[in-house]
């Protein structure tokens, strides 16, 4: 009778940790990362006598209803998810600063051009050279705006970086506590891994790879060893690395340097996935070529407008000033540098500029350049100095002091140049809309020709305003001032004191024309309709674009980006809830399912229940035989 006794007493304690089991499952049916448990009972038996006994039921086990490739997929596909929607959230901020019809460049470009326009049609009105200057004032004013934005998301990205490397640091540090936690738990209990702990440490991982890219592997003792994209360790066993953003050679804050007891990695460019892959990915593909490129209009729209603006006169009889700031190029030293080498920027031919970053270094021997995101060289001219600077890719670089051998820069021609982009005048008089020189035919002239408007080729030349005679000693030549004899060329070009002009018809002997400053003429719109004529001119990417295009181009370019990270993202959703779905088939509770397994245990232990009282009765109606 002790037999049955002890075989209805392991059915009621194995039944009652089937029913805890079933509690605990049905407790946590809403809590996040929990993984199903399900018990494993086996029969016990007892060898004796000709027959072998069967001696009851124990639990084996308690387990943990898991799939680790499908969780392995959770990680990958959480890592995903988190970098594309950081970068689709920063392409699409991006893409409404630049497209925006009051946030982007193109209906400020658009409105200055069309006030230059009617400065054309009416050059004396002091009302309309009021709008160009409002036009004026208002593109400066976008530029510097789109420049402002441009700097505050830089900024921002750095902000979020060091917040989610110290995410990263906190939640692999969990991740080490929990695998020394689950190590001893698995020893204390002859192999038996924690269920719970081994929950916990899933959430802290899956939290982990949306913060960064991550692997894992599980080593014999139950513990995970994470990695990051580049294969660098982050987490062994009870070891947790540490990642840090520090200066970079420039003195950025933008490096991403990983600590594990030995000598630091610098992995800022193997690092992906997740928040900080996102966060990289956004501005290496989205925010530093839309900054170049936005700056490379600005520099080709001031260069432009003041080179023609400077061969117009204005109300005062000058000569045209700068009406924008031309902006400079930017350079930055390495912290590294030896030397006392400086360099200064600037642009040197629009239509050669790029939207790249430069990095120049000097090897001890020469200087040399090369792109700073690919490394590719470039092609290098010049020797430096002012009278001869180096030249690359439309870019200008002087450079003084004394360098080094590694020594280098950081050479950005159009980073900054948006918001350096600015009104310089405040007259409405110093308009130069009028052409510095006015044309005078002989009152005796006897030939059939006539002498074009004079084009400005020098406006520095300091004998342009000089009052010039052209007198033809012949049909096909002539004297300047009474000096020299020149032969007209075939297409009726003369080019004298910075100006040119053609001559249409052919001169008979003695015929003159007097070309002279052009004062009084308020009224003149010659200059103001070249300067409306620079939207049309194909000023950059070798002439191919004008500024117009080169917007648009800009503008596509970021809504590209912005719309296929979007159309990524509803994929990658779409994907990590698939994945879920099949997670929470394996590992998410199911009421139902539990609460028929209630019923079911329930019985069971009801059941036991009834043999050990059967067992008692039986016993003590064995001691009621014996006694009597």
């Amino acid at each position: 009778m002790s037999d049955l006794l002890g075989i209805g007493s392991s059915a009621l304690l194995a039944y009652r940790s089937a029913l805890n089991v079933v509690g605990q499952n049905i407790a946590n049916a809403n809590t996040a990362g929990y993984s199903r448990q399900r018990i494993d009972l086996a029969a016990r038996s007892l060898s004796g006598g000709a027959v072998a006994n069967g001696d009851g039921v124990s639990v084996r086990s308690i387990q943990r209803l898991s799939d680790q490739f499908v969780f392995s997929r959770m990680v990958s596909q959480d890592s995903s998810l988190a970098r594309i929607s950081t970068f689709s959230a920063q392409a699409t901020s991006v893409d409404s600063w630049l497209s925006g019809t009051n946030t982007g460049l193109s209906s400020s470009m658009q409105g200055f051009f069309d006030s230059v326009n009617s400065l054309g049609s009416s050059a004396s009105s002091s009302a309309t050279r009021q709008v160009v200057l409002s036009g004026a004032a208002a593109l400066s004013s976008r530029f510097n705006d789109l420049q402002n934005n441009f700097n505050a998301a830089d900024g921002d990205v750095d902000a979020r970086l060091a917040d989610t490397t110290s995410q990263v640091n906190l939640l692999a540090k969990q991740v080490a506590t929990l695998n020394e936690r689950i190590a001893q738990a698995t020893a204390a209990n002859a192999g038996e891994l924690p269920n719970e702990l081994m929950d916990q440490r899933d959430i802290a991982l899956r939290s982990l790879a949306t913060q960064v890219g991550i692997s894992t592997t599980t080593t014999d003792d139950g513990s995970v060893n994470v990695t990051l994209g580049s294969g660098q360790a982050l987490v062994l066993g009870t070891r947790a690395a540490t990642l840090d953003v520090v200066a970079d050679a420039y003195g950025r804050p933008r490096a991403l340097v990983l600590n594990g007891g030995g000598a630091p990695v610098t992995v800022t460019q193997q690092v992906s996935g997740g928040t900080l892959g996102g966060l990289l990915d956004f501005r290496r593909e989205v925010l530093e070529p839309a900054m170049n490129q936005l700056g490379t209009i600005a520099s080709a729209l001031s260069s432009a407008i003041n080179a023609q603006h400077a061969e117009g006169m204005d109300q005062y009889g000058e000569m045209g000033g700068a009406l924008f700031t031309v902006p400079t190029g930017t350079t930055t030293p390495a912290r590294t540098n030896t030397g006392t080498a400086t360099l200064s920027a600037s642009i040197g031919d629009i239509g050669a500029l790029t939207s790249q970053d430069y990095t120049l270094s000097y090897d001890g021997a020469s200087w040399k350049m090369s792109d700073a995101g690919t490394g590719a060289p470039v092609a290098l001219s010049g020797s430096g100095t002012a009278a001869d600077p180096l030249v690359a890719n439309g870019v200008k670089l002087v450079l003084g002091g004394s360098a080094q051998a590694g020594d280098q820069f950081l050479v950005q021609p159009t980073r900054n140049a948006a918001g350096q982009f600015k009104l310089a005048i405040s007259d409405p008089a110093r308009l130069a809309a009028a052409s510095p020189l006015r044309t005078s035919a002989g009152t005796g002239n006897s030939g059939l020709s006539s002498i074009g408007a004079p084009e400005v080729l020098d406006a520095g030349n300091p004998n342009l305003l000089q009052t010039t005679t052209i007198a033809f000693t012949s049909a096909s030549t002539y004297t300047i001032n009474g000096s020299g004899s020149y032969t007209l060329a075939s297409d009726g070009a003369i080019a004298v004191n910075g100006w040119s002009a053609k001559l249409g018809g052919i001169p008979a002997s003695g015929d003159s024309f007097t070309l002279s400053r052009n004062d009084g003429a308020s009224g003149d719109n010659s200059n103001a309709l070249a300067l409306a004529a620079v939207a049309n001119q194909g000023l950059l990417s070798g002439g191919r674009n004008t500024l117009a295009a080169a917007n648009s181009a800009l503008v596509s370019a970021v809504g590209s980006q912005a719309s296929q990270a979007s159309t990524q993202l509803d994929a990658q959703t779409s994907l990590s809830t698939q994945t879920q779905a099949e997670r929470d088939s394996v590992s998410g509770v199911n009421l139902d399912e539990e609460a028929a397994d209630l019923i079911r245990f329930q019985q069971a232990y009801q059941a036991a229940a009834q043999i050990v009282s059967a067992a008692n009765t039986l016993f003590d109606s064995l001691l009621s035989a014996v006694r009597g």
